[in-house]
């Protein structure tokens, strides 16, 4: 993984050491090779403020700020969903399935994830100078939550899904464990690991954030928030029991609770349901002309490029009371979470998740964990519990509830669309049920897995290509 490392390791070290909380002032320090990467983090307080520039990492527009959110989304696009109508030709082969190896999204994803894991490992390599015993527990805990959340989410990108049940040897994505500080170091090749060998990677370090976190941790990642990652982990393997368990004990043990409208979710900061909130400002976040969720979805006077359009056929899935639905107003006047654009490209339905450049990005919130909860049990043949917990949710925003004889598995995978929606949920839940796209094309289609950059293959002939490319 050279290209991943060689030209970064040393400007993440100087980062953490500089304890610097914007991920574009990382990549304007001058010169990278200067630095020694090896003494970066010689004291606690050094150790804190890498913690601090690993979050930032987070909101990089190929991360949570725009990219891991947006992609799952633009894989999933079709006719009854949602539309691409952006000129980024990058987004735009996502979305009509015409990537190829050399698509700077792809690129981009891969490479700020593995910039953003060697952050996590220089971290967990560090904690010897860190004597304050609570604050060594937490920083390991932040720093092994980060790292698998971010294998888990490379390992649906870039490999076909986990089969429950099955071995799962397919191809993952390469596993690093040990902080690259030099050059020589960032030359180390290292090969594709097996898809059951990064999820147990990324079980091994949730588990282990589990019992280090505490479990109130300002806006930054708790016992909980490693709960609820492990919840969506074992859901995405199709291991039903354990999902249900991690989600239970976020809902029963966390203190969080639904907010009294999902609009609130996200024009609030920090609501009483959010367990992972990337946080941002006017100042600083992903971007407000060519990154940023809001520059691709919105469209209100003159902000947002309007690039992402929702189709008619999704929002009237909604019924009239559902506040997550549309009135077909502009967004000045709905009272809906679906408006009618009036700035770029007006006149299309828009979702109104993502209205202002410097808000907050919610990452993992407690509605999921009622949803997993409820497939959970209906799988578990306890109709009555999955009854309450779907229904939590769509009273929350107005809808009918179900009714008990109404509730179908399909019922409850509905929901998670009607409530997830636009939240980057959408391809990775269509893989995990075996559900198609489109009518002509299957969920395992090689096209709806990224591809791995060229570039990296080019340096590093132990990386195999996926299929297709």
């Amino acid at each position: 993984m050279k290209t991943i490392f060689s030209r970064s390791a040393s400007v993440i070290a100087l980062s953490l050491a500089m304890g610097l909380t914007a991920c574009e002032k990382q990549l304007d320090l001058n010169p990278a090779q200067s630095v020694d990467a090896a003494t970066a983090l010689d004291t606690e307080e050094k150790v804190g403020s890498g913690v601090v520039g690993m979050y930032a990492l987070l909101d990089d527009p190929n991360l949570y700020g725009t990219n891991l959110i947006l992609v799952p989304e633009l894989l999933a696009a079709d006719s009854t969903y949602i539309n691409w109508q952006g000129t980024f030709t990058n987004f735009s082969d996502i979305a009509n399935r015409t990537t190829n190896a050399r698509n700077s999204t792809a690129e981009g994803i891969w490479r700020v994830a593995y910039q953003t894991i060697n952050q996590s490992n220089l971290i967990l390599d560090a904690l010897p100078v860190v004597t304050t015993p609570e604050l060594k527990k937490q920083y390991e805990g932040e720093a092994r939550f980060v790292r698998a959340d971010l294998y888990f989410e490379l390992v649906r990108l870039y490999a076909k899904q986990y089969e429950a049940g099955g071995t799962n040897t397919q191809l993952g994505v390469p596993i690093n464990l040990v902080p690259v500080k030099n050059v020589e170091q960032a030359g180390v090749q290292v090969p594709r690991s097996t898809v059951a060998e990064v999820y147990n990677q990324v079980i091994t370090d949730l588990v282990q954030a589990d019992k280090l976190l505490p479990k109130s941790n300002g806006t930054r990642a708790s016992r909980y928030t490693a709960k609820a990652l492990l919840a969506r982990v074992y859901l995405q393997q199709g291991n039903f029991q354990k999902a249900g368990e991690m989600a239970d004990s976020v809902i029963t043990y966390s203190a969080k609770s639904l907010s009294p409208t999902l609009q609130a979710v996200f024009t609030n900061r920090n609501s009483s349901e959010t367990l992972l909130e990337i946080q941002q400002n006017d100042q600083n976040n992903a971007g407000t002309a060519n990154s940023g969720l809001a520059t691709h979805f919105a469209s209100i006077g003159q902000l947002g490029r309007a690039d992402v359009a929702v189709e008619g056929y999704f929002a009237e899935m909604y019924e009239l009371q559902d506040a997550r639905g549309t009135d077909s107003l502009p967004p000045n006047r709905t009272r809906k979470l679906i408006y009618v654009g009036n700035g770029a490209r007006a006149g299309a339905l828009r979702s109104g998740k993502y209205t202002a450049y410097g808000q907050n990005i919610p990452v993992i919130r407690l509605a999921e964990m009622y949803l997993i909860r409820s497939e959970a049990a209906f799988r578990a043949g306890n109709k009555d519990a999955a009854l309450l917990d779907v229904n939590r949710v769509r009273e929350r925003s107005g809808a009918t509830p179900i009714k008990a004889e109404d509730l179908t598995l399909d019922a409850i995978l509905l929901e998670r669309q009607l409530e997830l929606a636009f939240e980057g949920f959408r391809i990775h839940d269509l893989k995990r049920t075996g559900k198609r796209v489109t009518s002509s094309e299957p969920i395992t289609e090689d096209i709806l897995v990224l591809p791995i950059p060229q570039r990296e293959i080019n340096v590093n002939p132990l990386l195999q290509q996926n299929p297709g490319y």
